[in-house]
């Protein structure tokens, strides 16, 4: 009879290549921005889980967990790692934040060592997580070696005092990567310790929010007014110097290519002397200026523009069609209404989306199928594989799997083209009714042509493929006759791209 390892034998260890890959992709520093600066100073917090902890020091390491390179051991059993640099970019939003050290967990008793070294936090587009290197070394499944590989995500709102950046117990949670190279000990989106720290920049500090203010803004006569605006935290030297236009009129798509739409426009520099179509920018980013308007007024393209029926707004952008829109700002005006029998009042309501990244978690790291004799079959459930799409881009996926080959402790080999299995696939309802998206499951394979080669388990096209979804299959295990008898492993991969 065969029959499957279980506990500390994993039958099937989710490798999920492609999440590291996903993840990195996030973080990576590009070129150096204008207010891009070096971080040279600071320190990062971080247990990765008491639990595990407590684990390994019950065990017979000697010791159980050793620190080197710069790390250190603090009072309640937690490590501190020392900055080594990286960068930190305010305005893009961007952080790569390197730490130094080394932490070894050793457990010989249970065939385990594992290594963690040089964290890094990395933020990219509203994303936060934790990269480091890690060493799994077992004889109980393949080891494992990561180099900055992305282990947890970390949720929480750091703060910015001058030049230096703050984060104070993140929330971190594991990843699919960080729980296949933590041995399995814990699934993907487990709580881990909280992650605490602290960067200082030399300099290059992101450029003020420009902020204007209109006066007067609200209740303006239909018939015409002349406005005054102020603006502060503009950048006088953006866009090599070219300005900013201040404007009146709705707003539209891509409002910097489309100003036929719009009543009046002053261009606002450095350099300019003040004309009516003129006005100049003070050398720290301020300025002040008047437009004459009225709520309705044909626009160049020939179409009444009424301001009393549409919003509309004092407008300032990057002058001469610059597609950086960081001198973007929309104040609201509002006019008395005539025969209306009073005034209206107005609120303008804003909000930001922010993306988010293809990502899988898998809901556990091992499979046990059944005993099972030569010649017959296994079944079971595969941990059911959860695909979010959040990058908003429709771009499509799809998940593949493959097994290597089956082996025993006495030589015994079962090819893995005898693993075989029936795909399922279903969309995650969104609870607030939003527009789901389509997933579909791969094509069933039968045991003897299986997964020895790389077969979908669920694929989502373009157009249809945000949203989240769960993807799984009845795993089928042929016997052949030739087989030994013997407790076999193997390793199931899922790779999404």
């Amino acid at each position: 009879m065969f029959r499957s390892r279980a506990g500390a034998l994993r039958s099937m260890r989710w490798a999920a290549v492609l999440a590291l890959g996903v993840s990195s992709a996030l973080v990576g520093a590009g070129p150096a921005s204008a207010a891009e600066a070096e971080i040279t100073s600071g320190s990062l917090t971080w247990g990765f889980k008491a639990s595990f902890r407590n684990y390994v020091k019950g065990g017979n390491g000697d010791p159980p967990i050793a620190v080197s390179n710069g790390a250190t051991v603090n009072a309640d059993g937690t490590f501190t790692f020392p900055s080594t640099g990286g960068t930190h970019d305010a305005a893009a939003g961007t952080t790569n934040a390197t730490y130094g050290g080394t932490v070894v967990f050793s457990y010989p008793a249970h065939l385990l060592t594992i290594t963690l070294a040089n964290p890094t936090v990395a933020v990219s587009g509203g994303t936060a997580s934790l990269k480091a290197d890690v060493d799994l070394a077992t004889t109980m499944t393949e080891p494992v070696s990561v180099k900055q590989a992305t282990i947890a995500t970390l949720t929480g709102s750091p703060a910015t005092n001058g030049n230096t950046v703050t984060g104070s117990n993140l929330a971190a949670a594991l990843t699919s990567v960080g729980a296949g190279a933590f041995n399995g000990f814990y699934a993907a989106g487990e709580a881990l310790d909280p992650v605490s720290f602290t960067f200082t920049t030399a300099g290059g500090t992101a450029p003020a929010t420009p902020v204007v203010t209109v006066d007067p803004a609200q209740g303006l006569d239909p018939a015409g007014a002349t406005v005054t605006v102020r603006g502060t935290g503009f950048d006088p030297d953006f866009n090599n110097g070219a300005g900013i236009y201040v404007s009146f009129g709705p707003k539209v798509d891509e409002h910097w290519a489309n100003a036929g739409v719009l009543q009046v426009t002053k261009w606002v520099n450095k350099t300019n002397e003040p004309t009516d179509a003129r006005d100049r920018m003070a050398a720290d980013g301020s300025f002040t200026t008047t437009l004459p308007i009225s709520a309705v007024y044909t626009d160049r393209n020939g179409d009444e523009v009424d301001c009393t029926e549409v919003q509309c707004y004092v407008i300032t952008f990057a002058a001469r069609g610059s597609a950086d829109r960081r001198q973007d700002t929309f104040t609201p005006i509002t006019f008395t209404r005539t025969g209306a029998g009073g005034n209206s009042a107005q609120q303008r309501i804003t909000s930001t989306v922010t993306g988010g990244p293809l990502s899988l978690s898998v809901a556990g790291a091992t499979v046990a199928l059944p005993p099972v004799g030569k010649g017959e079959y296994a079944r079971a459930p595969l941990n059911t594989a959860t695909v979010a799409d959040l990058r908003g881009a429709g771009t499509g996926w799809s998940l593949v799997g493959q097994v290597s080959e089956f082996t025993s402790a006495a030589g015994g080999v079962i090819a893995g083209n005898y693993l075989g299995w029936a795909p399922t696939a279903n969309v995650v309802n969104d609870p607030l009714g939003g527009t789901t998206g389509a997933v579909a499951p791969g094509a069933v394979a039968a045991p003897g042509a299986g997964l020895g080669e790389a077969r979908a388990l669920c694929t989502a096209g373009a157009g249809t493929s945000n949203g989240v979804f769960a993807c799984g299959a009845e795993l089928n295990l042929g016997v052949p006759a030739s087989a030994a008898a013997g407790d076999y492993v193997a390793t199931l991969t899922l790779t999404l791209s």
